[in-house]
């Protein structure tokens, strides 16, 4: 499995271009990556939300996903239940989990909820992707013991970001 990401993006006046869902599809495509579950919102109206759902995976793929995603955590909280213990619960607690939720883990409630929030034109998108092509960079840490510390994407938004907080910093120290 590769490493699952998880984004919130938000559209203020969305304006469809087809760009995302093409990109989005051309990488899975490829293989190199695979939706895992996207759930995109747009604000219509008052009272009229448009809601969109799509995912690479089968029921049943998703169902052990969820499973081997549990059994993770569960392996994690070992010194609760005892690893494999842990382990084996959690599987349990995952693939119970997929038969209970919908995409994403929200019920009809939530998304009412979240569309509630948006303002007339405005947009969500809700996306997990798998990162198919770090597979083997992940396994091949894993076996050479590297223990996780902390991960982070740098974007261009974040470059800008980072100039407007050294320049205001620059600006209050001269």
């Amino acid at each position: 499995m590769g490493p699952i990401q998880i984004f919130l993006l938000g559209f203020e006046d969305f304006r469809a271009t087809g760009d995302i869902t093409d990109e989005l599809t051309s990488l899975s495509d490829a293989g190199t990556i695979r939706v895992i579950d996207a759930r995109f919102l747009l604000k219509d109206g008052v009272d009229e939300v448009v809601a969109v759902r799509a995912s690479d995976l089968h029921d049943s793929e998703r169902e052990d996903l969820r499973a081997a995603a549990g059994a993770l955590v569960g392996l994690g909280g070992g010194a609760v239940v005892g690893g494999e213990g842990g382990a084996a619960a959690g599987l349990v607690l995952g693939a119970d989990a997929a038969l209970e939720v919908d995409e994403l883990g929200l019920c009809e409630a939530e998304v009412g909820q979240l569309a509630e929030e948006l303002a007339v034109g405005d947009a969500l998108l809700l996306l997990v992707i798998e990162n198919v092509w770090a597979a083997g960079f992940a396994g091949a840490l894993r076996d050479a013991g590297v223990v996780f510390a902390q991960q982070d994407y740098l974007s261009p938004e974040g470059l800008v970001a980072l100039g407007e907080m050294l320049a205001l910093d620059v600006a209050l120290d001269g």
